[in-house]
């Protein structure tokens, strides 16, 4: 059988134990993240202004999700500024906040039926640099038969996002407050025989592609030829992000 890395539980919770570490592990958690999680990221003109924050156009948040916010560890290197969280995105029961951190670039937390936003995690926070894609996509969360799929689009004229399941079924989102986005996504619960890297679409009213960027979701491992384990990204970011990990 092939075992599923859940990147939400088991990264997260390596890191933050990583946190608390003496100043001498610096050097070896910050390999850790480069490893894990971080990419060559596109960059260009549609690069968002974090700092401004002017993308927070959703409702203020819960106190719930500020205290979720709160919760971040600091020493993974960012700050979550906790009390402008807004609400950007829903699809059914999940619930994507969103707010800056005080290093340019964007914090993300979702309210989930099985993990609600102040379970202790504080969500997962996007460098400046990762953050300014045109379009980005992550795995914030998930359940034994549910994965949690998030991100944004930069362009201003787009008002959909588009994708496929593991099985290949399309999905389509509308985008919310600051164009995020957050999805629902039926799964077996057990690792895909092949990496799961859709294309993402950016849709304009009526349907009409605006942009559109391969990204990596679930990256399987193999042993001899078979699956043995997989795992993905627990921060939205854009194409490239699984280029350094082997």
């Amino acid at each position: 059988m092939n075992t599923f890395v859940d990147p939400v539980e088991t990264y997260r919770s390596e890191l933050q134990a990583s946190a608390t570490r003496a100043v001498r592990a610096r050097r070896r958690r910050l390999v850790i993240v480069a490893a894990a999680v971080t990419a060559g990221v596109l960059m260009g003109s549609l690069a968002i202004a974090a700092t401004s924050e002017g993308w927070l156009t959703g409702e203020p948040a819960p106190p719930k999700v500020v205290e979720g916010f709160r919760q971040y560890t600091p020493q993974l290197g960012f700050h979550p500024q906790a009390g402008k969280a807004q609400f950007v995105a829903q699809d059914g029961p999940i619930k994507l906040y969103a707010t800056a951190n005080r290093e340019g670039g964007i914090c993300y937390l979702v309210d989930e039926p099985w993990k609600p936003a102040n379970a202790g995690d504080g969500g997962t926070c996007a460098s400046r640099e990762r953050a300014a894609v045109p379009i980005s996509a992550g795995w914030l969360g998930g359940s034994s038969d549910v994965l949690v799929i998030g991100g944004r689009v930069a362009d201003q004229r787009a008002t959909a996002i588009s994708f496929s399941a593991p099985t290949g079924k399309p999905i389509v989102r509308p985008l919310g407050a600051g164009r995020f986005y957050v999805a629902q996504v039926p799964w077996s619960g057990r690792c895909p025989d092949a990496d799961w890297a859709p294309v993402f679409v950016a849709l304009r009213p009526g349907g009409e592609k605006l942009a559109e960027a391969r990204i990596m979701l679930l990256k399987v491992n193999r042993s001899r030829g078979l699956v043995t384990s997989c795992g993905g990204s627990v921060t939205p970011a854009g194409p490239g992000w699984d280029a350094s990990v082997g």
